[in-house]
């Protein structure tokens, strides 16, 4: 301290200079808070589809010989299934007091591209992905209503190219399936010959929450279809079996 300064003085301005840092601390948790939450409101966080699908894991699905990316927060089965041989289903989150008409929540099927489900000798993936989206929407939403917000995109994977259509299905009537809002119906058809696939998503609503994502999310799962390595054993389709090669 310098000769003549008021020690007064010198106190004050340290406890000036001490709230003045509490108080932009403050100001910057606040900000954080605000930022947050026009990021992500309570309860329906939100990330992009190629994250989402990025931070999940591989499952190998040996009936239709492919590795299928499950994304974060779902969970895969493989077997016997009525449509497909591969069911994404989401994870269980615990959560109570939210009736059951009320939760997002949604399907993934995917599997071989058969005669039961579209015509082999018609090599135009674009009208198959068409056909199964239209099939499927009224196999899996039995609901009457009208189809929105029609989508169209090519699609590259590992197992060849394809296409993927989507649209919302908005209920014309009352019911307990799906609310006012509608729901996602996807689907995408890839690889040709002997060797296309096929993958659905229903998502109810399909919004985009992590719960309930919308069709890019389905588009990142679908690119990143690759065939089993070689070598690797597979069944020739779900109940058949062969022997693996010594």
């Amino acid at each position: 301290m310098s000769a003549g300064q008021n020690p007064s003085a010198g106190k004050s301005r340290t406890y000036l200079l001490v709230a003045l840092v509490a108080v932009l601390a403050v100001v910057a948790a606040v900000a954080t808070v605000l930022v947050s939450s026009a990021t992500y409101s309570p309860g329906v966080r939100t990330l992009s589809p190629k994250t989402q699908v990025a931070a999940g894991s591989d499952h190998v699905d040996p009936f239709a010989g492919l590795v299928i990316r499950v994304p974060e927060g779902w969970r895969a089965e493989s077997g016997e299934l009525v449509l497909g041989s591969t069911a994404l289903t989401p994870v269980e989150t615990g959560e109570s007091g939210v009736p059951a008409a009320d939760r997002p929540d949604g399907v993934v099927l995917a599997g071989v591209l058969t005669e039961e489900l579209f015509d082999l000798g018609d090599p135009d993936n674009e009208l198959a992905a068409f056909s199964l989206a239209n099939g499927m929407g009224q196999y899996l939403l039995p609901v009457p209503g009208r189809p929105v917000e029609e989508r169209r995109e090519q699609i590259s994977t590992r197992v060849g190219d394809g296409w993927s259509v989507s649209f919302r299905v908005l209920p014309t009537v009352r019911q307990d399936l799906i609310g006012p809002e509608g729901a996602l119906v996807y689907s995408a058809v890839v690889g040709e010959g002997a060797h296309r696939y096929w993958l659905t998503y229903i998502g109810r609503p399909g919004d985009g929450t992590v719960s309930s994502p919308h069709a890019e999310w389905a588009d990142e799962i679908v690119e990143r279809l690759r065939p089993l390595p070689e070598g690797h054993y597979a069944p020739l389709g779900p109940g058949e079996s062969t022997t693996e090669p010594a």
